[in-house]
């Protein structure tokens, strides 16, 4: 497994260095010179949170309306549609309102977020309620090294933090844009936690056999490195179109003990330790913007 980090940082090194491109140039300001508005519509083929997610796979389709002001500030909302065969619904909206800026080699968000899960939902982070995020990078030419951190609110309040690595390349233009990236996440777990007590372990209600299932996670407050993620954003600009395709791939790491408790209608019940098994995922994401 080391092997692989090892590969994959030494790979996004190697993207820095390609010969006969455009690389970003940081000292120039890219601060919009007026306010605009900007639609939406993308599909993800399967919502991975921190290399963590359901065994089924959650395909989203998501509109999304924003509008930017040229001070900074920013806000717009979503609604992701759930794409699973024989399983369709709205399954998330968010709304989402912050700050950002760029000036020189720095750049920088503070944002709220506000969400809103269906109560069917299996998505990982559905027992959430909002977050509040900031990020924060500096472009040093070669290279773009950025910190991302942020609240998480549900039952019991969870903390994140990311380091990320990034270089961008540009052709055509500057109308092509490729931006290999390389990021750790580490996170606590209590949104974990009760998604597997609420959502992944509920109780059919067809089951005549069994009264209840209860799941855990202990140590959940723990703050720890949760996966490796590596991506290669391309970014098309055609007139007031933005097209853009990410594949992205998760090597999650410190897997959890589930501990699970099942009750049958004979009053009996039985209690399981499990150590949680976890795989690399690669997933992608295809969309297009129009701003106006």
């Amino acid at each position: 497994m080391k092997k692989i980090y090892r590969c994959l940082f030494v790979g996004a090194t190697f993207f820095c260095w390609l010969p006969n491109v455009k690389a970003q140039d940081s000292t120039k300001s890219s601060e919009p010179d007026k306010s605009y508005f900007e639609a939406g519509l993308s599909y993800l083929s399967n919502n991975v949170y921190l290399g963590r997610h359901d065994s089924l796979k959650i395909p989203y389709l998501t509109s999304s309306f924003n509008y930017y002001n040229k001070s900074g500030f920013y806000a717009g909302s979503s609604l992701s549609y759930l794409t699973s065969a024989g399983n369709s619904r709205v399954d998330l909206v968010e709304i989402e309102a912050g700050y950002a800026f760029i000036k020189n080699h720095y750049s920088g968000i503070v944002a709220a977020e506000k969400d809103f899960y269906n109560n069917q939902s299996k998505n990982v982070r559905a027992e959430t309620k909002g977050s509040l995020n900031g990020t924060f990078s500096y472009d040093l030419g070669f290279i773009k090294p950025s910190l991302h951190g942020g609240i998480i609110f549900s039952s019991t309040d969870d903390y994140y933090a990311s380091f990320g690595l990034e270089h961008s390349f540009f052709f055509d233009d500057d109308n092509f844009e490729i931006t290999p990236t390389f990021f750790i996440n580490a996170s606590t777990q209590n949104y974990y936690n009760s998604y597997l007590k609420k959502r992944k372990y509920k109780t059919k209600k067809k089951n005549q056999t069994v009264t209840s299932t209860k799941a855990y996670l202990p140590n959940t407050s723990q703050f720890k490195i949760m996966d490796y993620e590596f991506s290669v954003p391309l970014d098309y600009s055609a007139g007031k179109f933005i097209f853009d395709f990410t594949p992205t791939a998760s090597l999650p790491v410190n897997p959890n003990v589930v501990i699970t408790t099942v009750t049958a209608t004979s009053g009996s019940s039985v209690t399981k330790t499990k150590a949680e098994t976890l795989s690399s995922i690669v997933c992608w994401s295809a969309g297009i913007t129009y701003s106006f």
